[in-house]
């Protein structure tokens, strides 16, 4: 069958030039002459590729790939980006909004003809593999299906070696418990029990734990999971895959050890993302600062109620809503505030590894926020901007020097947090690490204090000077 491409670009020369061309090649081509044109059409037909203008009026690029994702059907259609600025601007596009490729301007009719094919080619296998996601309980034991960036493996571990790591993240995980109760001599009742194991197994361990016993039962070995390298194929892709086989199940992302090791785990239903938890990364990331940034309670009220230790061993949030400091609305608005700020961080992960391990009530989270999966992709790429936009100004990944200029401005209590904190020795994050604000919110307060003339930004010393 012909494949039919949408085009849609508002130069009506290059508009014109592409139809030509991939008429002449034999393809089915429909044409529009901005964003808002290009998604009617979206609305009214179906089509196998499209290709779009970054740079239009009405909806740009980027606006018109976020709304084709919400038309039935429109989050299947291979994305090709256009544009005279697509080496600068297309890894980001593409990470974010799910493009497949870019082309840059001006281009061959060779050029066009071979993303075109080698597109469309990828989207036939990668349907196909996708096929094979939702039957695949049904193969041989270790089969395992290869796409662009993903492996599609079956879950075949036999239940002697699931128990065994079952019982050694047990030791881990739950052994420090057991010891304290030992040590402290006292009646293990079921209230210190609990109190106990609260303070010892976090979420994402309690996750772990679910992830083996789950290889535990016969019903559910075998079934399919994703697994793949970052780089290859971006964080909002892989949501994109879970969703459209409309899984249940926790994405578990990886960061290279290379930039520092850490890890996300995510609780997905289709189409949502119930919560997001970090493994092993900086404080700047807890729930504590999303809390007292709400104004659910003051910084000095929070480190009060850590210091007295009245959670006792309870998770932060659940301890405060317990105590009556926080409401269930405030813990809710904290969680979401938290979750997007770490699925934030982990697109930005351009190395490590994801693996996807579906289950059924494996992933409902402590919190069930049910946030939308396109709604967090489009977070995030407000976040990259905006750390982009930052970073031009400020280094944020390397020590960051200033002087001050003797312009008086008002600063706020952050502000002045900030500038005591910089000292020509830290970066941007390791700074929002020791104070305990997010990267993005130091970075916001220096570019401010730039603005107003206030300070400075001391050029690094060569070597060579």
């Amino acid at each position: 069958m012909t494949a039919r491409i949408l085009v849609v670009e508002d130069s009506a020369t290059v508009r014109h030039l592409v139809e030509a061309v991939l008429r002449g090649a034999g393809y089915s081509v429909e044409t529009a002459v901005d964003g808002v044109d290009g998604l009617e059409r979206v609305h009214r037909s179906t089509f196998d590729l499209a290709l779009v203008d970054f740079v239009m009026p009405r909806l740009n690029g980027y606006q018109f790939a976020q709304a084709m994702r919400g038309v039935p059907g429109g989050a299947e259609v291979p994305l090709v980006l256009m544009s005279a600025r697509a080496e600068s601007i297309g890894a980001r596009f593409g990470q974010q909004t799910g493009a497949v490729a870019t082309l840059v301007k001006p281009f061959t009719p060779t050029a066009l003809l071979d993303l075109v094919r080698s597109t469309l080619e990828r989207a036939r296998i990668e349907a196909s593999a996708l096929t094979s996601v939702v039957s695949a309980p049904t193969e041989a034991p270790g089969a395992a299906v290869s796409m662009r960036g993903v492996r599609l493996a079956q879950w075949t571990a036999g239940p002697e070696a699931a128990r065994d790591r079952l019982v050694d993240l047990l030791v881990r995980h739950v052994g420090p418990a057991v010891r304290d109760i030992v040590e402290a001599g006292v009646d293990a009742h079921d209230d210190l029990l609990s109190q106990a194991f609260r303070h010892h197994l976090s979420l994402a361990a309690a996750i772990e734990l679910a992830r083996e016993a789950r290889a535990l039962d016969p019903s559910l070995r075998g079934a399919a999971g994703l697994e793949g390298v970052l780089g290859v194929v971006s964080l909002a892709q892989v949501l994109r895959l879970v969703e459209a086989a409309g899984l249940h199940g926790v994405l578990r992302v990886e960061r290279s050890a290379k930039v520092g090791s850490a890890a996300m785990e995510m609780c997905l239903r289709p189409g949502l993302v119930d919560q997001v938890v970090g493994v092993g990364i900086g404080a700047e990331h807890r729930l504590g600062r999303h809390l007292v940034g709400a104004g659910a309670l003051s910084r000095a009220a929070l480190d009060a109620f850590i210091a007295s230790g009245a959670s006792r061993g309870a998770p932060l949030g659940r301890a405060l809503v317990a105590t009556r400091r926080i409401s269930e609305e405030h813990l809710h608005a904290a969680l979401a505030s938290q979750t997007l700020e770490l699925f934030g961080e982990a697109s930005r992960w351009s190395g490590g590894r994801f693996r996807f391990a579906p289950g059924e009530g494996l992933a409902s989270g402590d919190a069930g926020l049910g946030i939308g999966v396109e709604e967090c992709i489009a977070d995030a790429a407000q976040r990259a901007e905006e750390w982009d936009s930052i970073e031009a100004l400020v280094p944020m990944e390397r020590a960051v020097a200033l002087r001050e200029t003797g312009v008086g401005v008002a600063h706020d209590v952050d502000a002045r947090r900030v500038l005591a904190a910089v000292d020509g020795e830290r970066s941007v994050r390791e700074i929002a690490r020791e104070l305990e604000l997010s990267p993005i919110a130091v970075g916001r307060a220096l570019v401010g204090l730039l603005r107003a003339r206030a300070i400075s930004v001391v050029p690094p010393i060569s070597a060579s000077s």
